[in-house]
């Protein structure tokens, strides 16, 4: 019994297994990313070359027959002779499509290739003229020009050739495309297995350096990295691998999705932030838009929500029917909802016009006119925003210990003063964790814009905001660089209006 206790009490020693167990898995996952990557890597240059020699082979083709007719057709102006300078260089394309394909892929000069294809194409010119003087003509034309044409065809093959390369190949990999993962993320592929590798050898190294007690050491430490390595490698796939891309793309001048760029440097600020001389910087425009949206919306709404969840917290009448209500815009559609504000501002047979009218005022156009539109943005922004803020003031309301309301009222205060000195300093820090968030969000104004314009930055493209200036930039103008450049401005622009917030909050003090 005494040695079973002593067993009990002695801690476990399994730390050497693991580790022995992590070195052979990590150097067993190494290697097959590495080969992974490496056979991936071999077959995506492979596909290059091959779709390199197409496009050789179909220029070198095109452009032999362009200035063959050409060459052929000279000045003349007779139709008929052009049509069959034509049609006899169209009769001679398929054969030498194969032909050329062939001799490209034995690696034939350029040159030979367009010269070979030139005396075929010839053949088959001069079969369609009938008249010897204009065949002789002809013939002579296509002689003389012969050393030009397969110069010149040599060179755009050679130029539409230079344009396949890997990076463009691979982005136009296709899923459905076997062995589509290795050639696509070949470059991944690499990496994890070198840093696979390196891993498990430098565990192998501890380990052989190290005594039993350092050994269980590490096993412990591994234990701990076994649990946390899912969410880890979720947080490194979705979070930091993509904020790392867009920073890099922000430098990375005129940015294509294949991966080409111009080159590297600050130019994709420059034009955010300057524009277009002697156009609308509709980046600055955008910033003053989402400022002003913030400004107006979040305040307002934080009052109104702080407002509403004291009076849903309080004991009454069907407050649960209340809540439900106020509660019904955080699980309704975005999308949806501004329909019906649409329907709602409408100028002709909106509701908001009909209660208008029975005070007396005339029809408003509210999407229409651009001095209502901030207005419009703002109202409906107030709206979506009440719900999610209404909770989390509830749940910091519930949280407030009723025995201060039971002394406040023992007192003799009044409701406004209890709600003033005991309810508003004691939710202060929702208060604050709300405005932060609410911000944030504001921040972010998109859809409510797209859905209440139709799909348009205002009436009169005068309600741009940041994000739907970066929407714009990537999929209306393709210029990935500069929507990177301003997606780092709106979140430097954010980071500094939360630490303002911050230390706002840290001064903030009640009497």
């Amino acid at each position: 019994m005494a040695g079973e206790r002593e067993r009990a009490r002695r801690p476990r020693r399994n730390g050497p297994g693991r580790v022995r167990l992590h070195i052979v898995l990590l150097a067993l996952l190494g290697a097959a990313a590495l080969l992974g990557g490496v056979v991936g890597r071999r077959m995506l240059e492979s596909r290059t070359e091959g779709l390199a020699r197409q496009a050789r082979a179909s220029a070198l083709l095109e452009e032999t027959v362009r200035q063959s007719v050409e060459a052929a057709s000279g000045t003349e102006t007779d139709k008929a002779l052009l049509s069959a300078v034509s049609t006899g260089a169209s009769s001679r394309k398929r054969a030498l499509r194969e032909a050329i394909a062939a001799q490209a892929a034995q690696g034939t000069p350029d040159r030979e290739i367009a010269a070979a294809a030139l005396g075929t194409l010839k053949e088959g010119i001069l079969d369609r003229v009938a008249d010897e003087a204009r065949r002789a003509e002809i013939a002579g034309r296509l002689d003389a020009a012969a050393p030009g044409i397969a110069l010149a065809a040599g060179a755009e093959a050679q130029r539409q050739a230079g344009e396949v390369n890997a990076a463009a190949v691979r982005m136009q990999l296709q899923v459905s495309e076997p062995w589509y993962p290795l050639m696509y993320y070949y470059a991944a592929l690499l990496f994890a297995g070198v840093f696979l590798l390196l891993f498990a050898l430098a565990l192998l190294l501890l380990y052989l350096r190290g005594d039993e007690e350092k050994r269980a050491g590490m096993g412990r430490r591994l234990e701990v990295m076994d649990y946390l390595l899912p969410f880890m490698a979720g947080v490194l796939a979705f979070t930091l691998y993509p904020i790392v891309r867009v920073v890099i793309m922000s430098f990375q001048e005129r940015y294509r999705l294949e991966g080409s760029f111009a080159g590297w440097g600050p130019g994709n600020y420059r034009y955010v932030l300057e524009g277009i001389p002697g156009t609308t910087n509709y980046f600055l425009q955008g910033l003053l838009n989402t400022l002003l949206y913030v400004l107006y919306t979040v305040p307002i709404a934080t009052a109104l929500a702080v407002v509403i969840a004291y009076l849903l917290n309080q004991k009454l009448r069907f407050s649960a029917l209340f809540q439900t209500a106020y509660f019904l815009p955080m699980v309704t559609s975005v999308t949806a909802v501004g329909l019906v504000w649409r329907w709602i501002f409408n100028r002709n047979f909106g509701v908001l016009n009909f209660i208008l009218s029975l005070f007396g005022v005339g029809q408003v156009d509210f999407l229409q006119k651009a001095g209502n539109s901030l207005t419009v943005l703002v109202i409906f922004g107030i709206w979506s925003s009440l719900p999610f803020t209404i909770i989390l003031l509830l749940s910091g309301l519930q949280n407030i210990d009723e025995t201060y309301y039971t002394v406040a009222r023992v007192d003799g205060a009044k409701a406004f003063r209890i709600f003033r000195r005991i309810t508003v300093p004691l939710l202060a820090p929702t208060i604050g964790l709300v405005l932060i968030i609410n911000s944030i969000s504001a921040f972010k104004v998109f859809t409510e814009v797209k859905v209440l314009f139709s799909g348009y930055p205002g009436p009169v493209k005068n309600l741009y905001t940041v994000v739907y200036y970066i929407y714009d930039m990537m999929y209306e103008n393709r210029e990935l660089g500069r929507a990177a450049a301003a997606a780092i401005l709106l979140f430097l622009i954010i980071f500094a209006f939360t630490m303002l917030q911050r230390f706002i909050q840290r001064r903030w003090k009640y009497d």
